[in-house]
């Protein structure tokens, strides 16, 4: 880049962006960060941390205290466009995956899901049968 032009080149420019820092509001609104929160790699490494030790210190309180530990939330990343387009893609593959599934359910005629309930019915009247029977014979003394 000449200093005294005022202009650069793509490959200047390209240099100049992906040596920005990373909190930098560019980088942070090329990460699909919308509210203006720009955490450096070393935040998420020490809410990581926070996160673990929380994990840590309740696992130990379970196993040498015998009781239930305190209340810990962990501490939440700040929520990036990248995640919400990852959660909607998540439920669309599921709604898609069940859609599939229940296409390929086998339907069941009507009169076939009558005359198993019909059957199903008359078991349980004769299990009914068979209990009054039992109750109904006198018990052994002892």
């Amino acid at each position: 880049m000449s200093w005294g032009e005022g202009t650069m080149n793509w490959a200047e420019l390209r240099d100049l962006v992906t040596n920005l820092p990373e909190d930098s509001a560019t980088k942070a609104a090329y990460a699909g960060d919308r509210d203006g929160h720009r955490w450096k790699q070393d935040t998420y490494l020490q809410a990581t941390t926070v996160n673990l030790l929380q994990l840590i210190a309740a696992t130990l309180w379970k196993a040498h205290l015998k009781g239930d530990p305190p209340e810990m939330t962990p501490v939440q990343p700040p929520k990036l466009a990248a995640d919400e387009e990852r959660d909607q893609l998540a439920e669309a593959r599921t709604a898609r995956n069940r859609a599939l599934l229940d296409s390929l359910r086998p339907q069941q005629d009507p009169a076939v899901t009558a005359a198993k309930q019909a059957e199903i019915e008359q078991w349980l009247a004769r299990i009914r049968e068979l209990e009054q029977a039992k109750a109904a014979q006198p018990q052994p003394q002892s």
